[in-house]
């Protein structure tokens, strides 16, 4: 199907998912099939994160479309590490924790740290959250050798 980047935005504000999450990837690959090729793409990164940010519990799979999507794009990290102060999910903790599996400088890795350890008490994040960014805190020291 051919759509616009336009079209697509608006697909996106109105996608509501499913609450056991059945076939929530299956309706967004569909959704996003073609999306790197869309002229514009890139203005589509806020709204696959804001779809995150509405829905913070619903499973969208690990990584699925929208994670796929976000990460085809150049500077998603700098639009990740704001959606994680507005609104933490599972999903946006675990994108900062792949971040951190792959080569930063020392730098960038202390900004992701300081990040996921953010997202440990964050008001908005859902307890399993703040557990999983525990959880991805400490796997980041154990592969370091010291605390995190």
């Amino acid at each position: 199907m051919t759509r616009s980047v336009d079209e697509l935005l608006s697909e996106l504000q109105d996608f509501a998912p499913t609450p056991d999450g059945a076939d929530n990837v299956h309706r967004l690959n569909e959704l996003l099939a073609g999306f790197a090729a869309l002229p514009g793409c890139e203005r589509v990164a806020p709204a696959l994160l804001a779809l995150l940010e509405r829905h913070p519990q619903a499973d969208f799979g690990a990584p699925g479309p929208l994670v796929q999507a976000l990460e085809s794009q150049s500077g998603y990290a700098a639009l990740l590490a704001a959606s994680l102060e507005r609104q933490p999910t599972e999903l946006t903790a675990w994108m900062a924790n792949r971040l951190l599996n792959s080569k930063q400088s020392r730098e960038d890795r202390a900004a992701w740290l300081a990040r996921l350890t953010a997202v440990t008490s964050h008001p908005r994040a859902a307890a399993s959250v703040r557990d999983s960014a525990i959880r991805f805190l400490d796997f980041q020291a154990s592969r370091q050798g010291s605390p995190a």
